[in-house]
């Protein structure tokens, strides 16, 4: 019994000496093989975190570039003013009208064209005639391109003056197409006109 006892020690110490090999080879397979798979993730990780940091700086970099880019078009914008909604004709016919006489000049005609409308734009025409001297008209020119409106002469004719007698006369007639812009889509303006 005692031979049986002591072959079992011997089994249990074997076996504890096994189990402490087995230990002892995961720890060194641990430290010393598996760590250098860990040292190349880590190597790998941090590689990518180096490229996404660069890649952070320069998106950073690129939105301000873009902030500095809107807070110029928006002072270009506040500078030239915003297109309308909707334009007041009345208003500004009688403004064109107010400069003409300013110019010495007689209003002959305003009458209406067909609108064209583009996407997000809306362009109304106008046929507007004067009469006056050639240098009046010059100024009268001058001062509609000063003026303050979102408006267009998009054709211009001028015609010798003749007196009903037939004798020639320094006078004459200007014939321009005004075209007056809003952001209006063409549906709204029909509907109100």
């Amino acid at each position: 019994m005692t031979r049986r006892k002591g072959l079992s020690l011997l089994l249990l110490d074997a076996i504890g000496a096994c189990l402490l090999a087995g230990a002892f080879l995961t720890a060194a397979w641990l430290t010393f093989v598996h760590n250098e798979h860990a040292t190349v993730e880590v190597n790998e990780l941090t590689e990518l975190i180096s490229t996404a940091t660069q890649d952070l700086k320069a998106l950073q970099t690129a939105e301000e570039r873009q902030r500095a880019i809107l807070k110029e078009r928006q002072s270009e914008l506040t500078a030239g003013g915003q297109l309308p909604a909707k334009i007041q004709i009345e208003e500004y016919f009688q403004t064109l009208s107010r400069l003409a006489a300013q110019h010495n000049l007689r209003v002959i005609r305003h009458n209406p064209l067909a609108s064209r409308s583009y996407p997000g734009l809306l362009e109304q025409r106008y046929v507007y005639e004067v009469i006056g001297t050639m240098p009046d008209l010059a100024r009268f020119f001058k001062a509609i391109e000063d003026a303050e409106f979102w408006a267009d002469v998009s054709y211009l004719k001028i015609d010798g003056g003749r007196r009903n007698s037939g004798e020639p006369t320094d006078e004459r007639v200007a014939s321009l197409t005004i075209s007056l812009f809003s952001a209006a889509r063409a549906e709204s303006a029909s509907e109100s006109g």
